[in-house]
């Protein structure tokens, strides 16, 4: 079956919280002994993300 993909938009501050949540929550899983595969793979695939500049950021950067 085909997986479904989804894109989410995050500025810079909900990126940096998503980072930390994620990262906290592993830790969390380490402290008790299991496994931390699955969000390791959510972490890395959230760190590889592409950065795409929105419309707005583009019509700042062309300002006089």
């Amino acid at each position: 079956m085909k997986r479904e993909k989804r894109y989410l938009y995050l500025d810079d501050f909900e990126y940096r919280l998503a980072v930390a949540a994620i990262n906290y929550f592993r830790n969390q899983l380490i402290q008790t002994g299991k496994p931390t595969e699955d969000v390791d793979a959510l972490l890395l695939k959230l760190l590889k993300a592409p950065i795409k500049k929105s419309n707005t950021d583009e019509q700042k950067e062309n300002r006089p």
